[in-house]
């Protein structure tokens, strides 16, 4: 079939422009026309329930779209508030810093600006600057600072508003030494209004200090041979306009220094002294001497701190100053000994001082006509009865000299060769104690051996060979125990003399005298025969006495002993009352109304330990006329 004839049977004109191929027809057509039951003739739900709302179901709608725009401004505004909150305040826009002087002359006041700037849209509440520094800076003439302590004030701001800056002052005044950095820290604290916690921002300066307040000069020999007693001199001044308070000096010693004596003495530990107030100008001078003991070429230093001593127990330093001394081996060496004493060096009154010197040629040649002394310092010798084995004493010099003409091996001594050479003298065995400064004596020797022959390097002291040697005299303490029925303090009754089956009671003393040192925790300790009886009565009251019921013991706390008690200061005593009843097994006996009683302390120059012991005391007490020669034995 052609394509014109196809066409004309699918578009045949005379059945109608709307005429097609005959199909079949059903409800579905929509060539039908109302036909009914058609779906296309029905309307979408929806449609049919818009057109259906009634006035109720549109005022319920209004309402239901009024909340929901209700809600979502809320969750908008709170969403908004958050990120006004997160985003109206930032910590690094708050700035604080110093400005002021990078040095500071330590006599001069400084002044130092602190700017402090808010930079948030939001004001900040309740501002204050917290300074806090070393206590080498003392602030003065501040009229908006409250101090806190020594080393914190505080500088109170108030609000500051949102972009809002400002400046504040704070002056005062720096103790350090030369070129010691000293710090200020300042930090600000605030509130930001749009919230409750509390921030900071901090800030440092450092400032170097060019100038120190006071004046420390420290002196100590360039040299010493190992042993050798030697002298620091430390000199201090304040040169400030104003006063310095509660000054003080800290010595740090050489490893193996021992300190003999020091003028003015150390405030404690021997190695603290106390200076107090020092006004302006006014200065001093500590001379400290003692034996310095080291190897050969060892540099020995020695540090000298002063200032203030701050409340946390640290020093403020105002001032430091360092030296060395440099131990050095002589040719010829000397050495001294004491014989028997134990090493600790610490003698007592009575005892006879044996010293031996010895001598030692460490050079490759020989030396000669060598002279060797030996000096002795002390007040409590007896130097009437030195005795020197082929030397002679000067008395009036208190030298003991050995040269050739007495020791023939001085004439000439060899390379390596040693020889020893001995004196001896006598501890007084009283020792002279007048005045409260008499105590803690030392014997002091030193001995020197020379030669013309030992070489002396260009531009260089001769070096002498020398040793040091120092003993400590023990304090002599003495506890005497005595009795008495006829007594001042304490009323005694009972027959005398003693009776079976009738009490009698005695009144006990204790008498203590110290020599020559402070003792520190004294105690007594004894304890009461079984059938003695504790009265309770003490004289004086003020006494520390215990008493054990169950073990007799007897415990007298006496605490510290000044050197000189019983001498230039009265003895101290106490008395207490005993009760003792015979038994008819005892008739003609003398009664034990004491046990033996130990004393106990320690000798804070010697830092020993002391032990006395009293012996038992009975009733036959001689030192009582009332008692006679039978009144302490028992009768029926």
């Amino acid at each position: 079939m052609s394509l014109d004839n196809l066409n004309k049977d699918l578009y045949d004109s005379s059945e109608g422009s709307d005429s097609f191929h005959p199909h079949e027809r059903n409800q579905y057509d929509p060539t039908l026309g109302g036909v009914s039951g058609s779906p296309f003739d029905e309307k979408m739900d929806w449609e049919k329930n818009r057109k259906q709302l009634n006035p109720y179901q549109k005022r319920v709608l209004k309402i239901s779209l009024a909340i929901l725009a209700v809600v979502v401004l809320v969750v908008g505004g709170f969403v908004f508030s958050a990120w006004w909150q997160k985003n109206a305040f930032h910590q690094d826009r708050v700035a604080i810093s110093f400005e002021g002087p990078k040095e500071a002359d330590s006599n001069n006041i400084v002044k130092y600006l602190i700017h402090y700037k808010n930079s948030n849209p939001i004001k900040l509440n309740n501002a204050e600057i917290q300074l806090s520094y070393a206590e080498n800076f003392q602030p003065i003439d501040n009229v908006n600072v409250k101090y806190l302590n020594s080393t914190n004030s505080r500088i109170f701001i108030g609000d500051i508003p949102a972009g809002g800056e400002g400046v504040v002052e704070i002056k005062g005044i720096f103790y350090a030494p030369k070129d010691f950095p000293v710090y200020l820290h300042g930090s600000i604290h605030y509130v930001p209004s749009n919230g409750k916690t509390q921030f900071a921002m901090d800030a440092q300066t450092s400032v170097n200090i060019t100038t120190a307040p006071v004046i420390l000069d420290v002196s100590a020999p360039a040299q010493a041979v190992d042993g050798d007693k030697i002298e620091y001199v430390i000199d201090y001044k304040n040169l400030d306009l104003r006063s310095l308070s509660n000054v003080e000096i800290t010595v740090q010693f050489p490893e193996s220094f021992q300190l003999s004596e020091a003028v003015p003495e150390p405030s404690q530990d021997n190695v603290h002294w106390v200076i107090g107030d020092l006004e302006s100008n006014q200065g001093g001078k500590i001379r400290i001497k003692g034996i310095l003991r080291g190897g050969n070429d060892e540099n020995k230093p020695i540090v000298v701190s002063m200032g203030k001593l701050g409340t946390d127990g640290q020093l403020a330093i105002y001032n430091k100053r360092e030296t060395s001394t440099k131990i050095i081996s002589p040719i010829l060496t000397v050495t001294q000994e004491l014989n028997g004493a134990g090493g600790n060096n610490i003698i007592k009154a009575g005892d006879i001082l044996r010293y031996t010197i010895k001598y030692h040629n460490t050079g490759t040649v020989g030396l000669r006509n060598a002279i060797v002394t030996a000096e002795i310092q002390s007040k409590i010798l007896d130097f009437s009865k030195v005795t020197v084995e082929k030397g002679f004493f000067d008395g009036s010099k208190n030298i003991i000299t050995w040269k050739a003409s007495d020791i023939p091996a001085l004439a000439n001594i060899n390379p390596n060769e040693s020889g020893q050479l001995n004196f001896s003298v006598p501890v007084k065995v009283v020792i002279p104690v007048v005045t409260s400064s008499d105590k803690n004596f030392t014997v002091a020797t030193i001995a020197k051996i020379d030669s013309p022959d030992i070489p002396v390097p260009t531009g260089a002291s001769k070096i002498i060979g020398s040793n040091s040697l120092e003993l400590k005299l023990a304090s002599k303490v003495i506890l005497e125990t005595k009795g008495f029925y006829n007594d001042a303090q304490i009323k005694n009754t009972g027959p005398i003399p003693l009776q079976v089956n009738n009490e009698t009671l005695f009144a006990v003393h204790w008498s203590l005298a110290n020599i020559s040192n402070d003792l520190a925790e004294v105690k007594v300790v004894s304890s009461l025969p079984s059938g003695v009886r504790w009265t309770g009565l003490t004289y004086p009251q003020n006494e520390y006495v215990t008493y054990d019921t169950r073990t007799n013991q007897l415990i007298w706390s006496i605490g510290n002993l000044p050197a000189g008690t019983g001498l230039i200061l009265p003895a101290r005593e106490i008395e207490f009352q005993v009760g003792i009843t015979p038994q008819i097994n005892q008739v003609g006996l003398l009664l034990n109304l004491l046990n033996e009683a130990t004393l106990t302390g320690t000798d804070t120059f010697t830092g020993k330990s002391i032990t006395i012991e009293s012996a038992v005391k009975n009733t036959q007490l001689t030192e009582d006329p009332v008692m006679g020669s039978e009144g302490g034995k028992v009768v029926e």
